[in-house]
């Protein structure tokens, strides 16, 4: 069975190394797909993109009106998976860039609190409440409807349920982190 299975494979070899396909029809055999030609993003393009970055870091950020719109913004090619992140207070847009096809969006972002496995309680969880300031960087693609969607980057929100997670350190709470963030959200907008 295993001989089978690379005789194909070594006679594709040969046979493309003199420049010719062999007769049989194998996955490694058939024709590449079509290339597909893309233009790289324009200023107005990049525009749009960092407009939809800035519509999922604002979806993302705790207590938004607007985080029912997540889904649609990371309608990603490759899957919208959920991902735990930490809790976003706020976020400042920097210049994107392009690579590819793709738009390479970037902000600095402040998040206020942090969420693990509890390695001692299995099926609990433990949360750092705590201020740190990242510059991350996200890929903005285009889906298959012509949208920008926000793909491989970091996530925001807790998906553990409160009931089931341990706040560090003592005294720290959902509603404390909350309330951080808020503060931290209202001072920026001055």
């Amino acid at each position: 069975m295993a001989t089978r299975a690379v005789f194909p494979l070594v006679a594709c070899a040969l046979g493309c190394a003199a420049g010719r396909e062999p007769a049989h029809d194998t996955m490694a055999t058939r024709a590449p797909a079509a290339a597909v030609a893309f233009t790289p993003p324009d200023s107005t393009a990049l525009r749009a993109a960092t407009a939809a970055l800035g519509e999922f870091l604002e979806a993302s950020r705790e207590g938004s009106a607007t985080r029912d719109r997540l889904a649609r913004l990371t309608a990603c090619p490759g899957g919208n998976d959920p991902a735990q992140g930490p809790m976003l207070a706020t976020f400042e847009l920097l210049a994107p860039s392009a690579r590819g096809d793709t738009v390479v969006g970037r902000a600095v972002v402040t998040t206020v609190a942090e969420q693990d496995v509890d390695r001692q309680h299995r099926g609990y969880f433990v949360a750092r409440m705590r201020v740190r300031r990242d510059t991350l960087e996200w890929d903005v693609l285009r889906s298959g409807s012509g949208d920008w969607v926000v793909c491989n980057g970091l996530r925001f929100g807790f998906t553990a349920p409160d009931s089931l997670t341990a706040w560090r350190p003592n005294g720290a709470s959902a509603a404390a982190a909350r309330a951080l963030a808020d503060s931290l959200a209202s001072q920026r907008e001055r």
